[in-house]
């Protein structure tokens, strides 16, 4: 199989693109992980959850955040579930 210089090189380059949009992919995840001890640092971590607004992901904790700020999460069965009133126990 030949390959010229220009074949070769192109690949090359293609692939670099490919690593570096990979690479950027995780960076966001990592300062997004970085960001739940910015954004939550009285909370447990066992107790975080990623969950969205407006389409982004955010940390949320269900037992310490206020509940606008639950209200103001994209709908689904966790957040509804959060957002029903807890029964008293005796």
């Amino acid at each position: 199989m030949n390959l010229d210089n220009g074949t070769i090189y192109n690949n090359l380059e293609n692939e670099i693109k490919e690593l570096r949009l990979e690479c950027d992919i995780y960076k966001k995840q990592v300062e997004f992980y970085k960001s739940l001890f910015i954004t939550h640092r009285n909370s447990v971590v066992h107790n975080l959850t990623i969950k969205q607004r407006n389409c982004k992901k955010v940390w949320i904790d269900p037992i310490n955040d206020n509940r606008e700020k639950i209200l103001d999460l994209d709908m689904d069965d966790d957040v509804n579930e959060w957002l029903k009133p807890t029964k008293c126990e005796r």
